[in-house]
Order: C-alpha cells, then structure tokens, then sequence
C-alpha cells in the first residue's frame, strides 16, 4: 500500500558511526533453550523496561545508544545513508514457535538477500512482530516482519516491512498454515520466495540501530520500508490467538540520522 511522500532529488551520503554497545551478528540471536533460561518476556517484570536488568548480557537494552526501534520520519534534507538492493529466490524454510514469535528460518539453501554497499547479506530467517515495533510519523501498525540477514563476517541488515488491514497475503498464509501454537518447529517446511512480502514500491528509511530482542545488540543495519503490504483480520487474529502483542517500544533517536532511500515501483 502506498504512502505518498513529496520527494526532491538525492544523492548518497556517506556515514560511518560508531556503536558504543556490543555489535550485533548472526550469533546475537538467542536460541530457544537460552531465551528459557534468560526469561525475558514482553510484559511484566521481564517485560522491555527491565530487560537490561535481567541479564549482564543485556546491558545495551538499558545502556545502548543506538537502540531498536524507533518513529521513522520523512523530511527533504534526508538523503540515503546507504545504497542497498535486494534479490531472493524461492527456498525451503522452517517455521518455529520459538516463545517470542513465529519464525522462519533458511533452510539448506541459499534464499537470496540483499546487497548494501556492494557487500552481500544473506536471508537467514523471517519473524513477526504485532502491533508494529517502528512507526511512521508517531502511527503504529497492526504488525511488522522482519527479515534478518548476514554478512560473512556475522554483521546483520534487517529488512522491516510494514501491514495494514486489507486482503489475505499468500506469504503470510504459506506460514501460518504449518505455525505451531506450541513452542517447537513445524513438522513439514514450506517453500516460498521472500519476495512476496515486499510491496511494489521498496522506497526506504535507513538508521543505525539494534537488535529489538535481547541481548539488544548494536551494529544493525536496519531498512524499513516506506510503502506496507496487507494482512487480513483472520489472519492477524491467527497470530494474536498465540501472541496478543510481542513488540519493543520505540526507543530514543538521539544523535542518529535517519536516511531515505526513494525507489520507483519495479513491478
């Protein structure tokens, strides 16, 4: 769906911060048996305000300066932080009730990713948040996906996509179809191309963030589309059944910059 911003020419600004917090990778996300021990959660006393008391570990969710995520805004000075493109190809996923959120990981196949700069990141895995973690112009969605990929060197990109209320989505649909209600992974996989969760127009937010989870590493290159895909009530009622709500709050912009990245619709 598309959101229309009056755009001025740009050009690429070149910007290099540096992360007073751990840096994220591939090796930030906790598995499913360490998330149990550390028991964090998204309300109550080991909701979001007391993560970065639950665990030395997660000191950055308390102290972090470039923390996830944020109200995303449009304005003319804003020029791309970073030059990025992506490409995925159909690939064969599980999908796993990890006691957070539904997620969506690569198989042994190469299901493309993205290209920032000219280095290459690749999709590792795909997960849902409800209601939306960032906001546009202080306006929260019913739900954000995130799909999560790696450089060779550990360091993570995160393509966040945006929903509204509309029309069932195949993508959403092939997942939800094999979810658990319990934590585990699904008995059989699913085979799609990540690219149907992207909407025509991959227009784009640019900032240097965080991990939304514990340990709330820094070093994320996060990308967030400006344009949002739909998701229907049965579907959204679907995920709320198992998580009613399973978002951060957004966090202080402080210093940062915000980059916009505009793109043409492609198809």
């Amino acid at each position: 769906m598309k959101r229309n911003h009056l755009f001025t020419s740009i050009t690429l600004a070149s910007v290099v911060t540096l992360a007073t917090a751990p840096a994220a990778s591939a090796a930030s996300f906790l598995s499913p048996l360490q998330a149990l021990k550390a028991s964090w959660s998204y309300e109550g006393d080991t909701g979001p305000e007391f993560w970065g008391d639950l665990d030395e570990a997660f000191a950055a969710c308390s102290n972090g300066k470039e923390q996830s995520p944020i109200n995303l805004f449009y304005d003319r000075e804003q020029t791309p932080k970073w030059n990025w493109a992506f490409s995925y190809s159909e690939a064969a996923f599980s999908v796993e009730n990890n006691g957070h959120t539904i997620q969506a990981n690569v198989e042994n196949e190469d299901a493309g990713g993205l290209e920032i700069n000219g280095e290459a990141y690749q999709l590792t895995q795909f997960h849902f948040h409800t209601p939306s973690e960032h906001t546009i112009e202080e306006t929260s969605f019913p739900m954000e996906l995130h799909l999560v990929h790696a450089n060779h060197a550990g360091d993570l990109a995160v393509l966040g996509v945006l929903m509204e209320m509309g029309n069932d989505h195949e993508g959403i649909e092939a997942v939800w179809e094999v979810m658990p209600e319990e934590e585990g992974t699904a008995e059989y996989s699913i085979s799609l191309d990540p690219s149907l969760f992207l909407p025509e127009s991959v227009t784009a937010y640019q900032y240097d963030g965080s991990l939304t989870t514990p340990p709330c590493s820094e070093g994320v290159k996060w990308t967030v589309l400006n344009d949002t895909i739909s998701i229907s009530a049965t579907q959204l009622d679907a995920f709320r059944d198992i998580y009613p709500q399973n978002y951060r709050p957004v966090q202080e912009l402080g210093d940062r910059e915000i980059g916009f990245h505009y793109q043409a619709p492609t198809r």
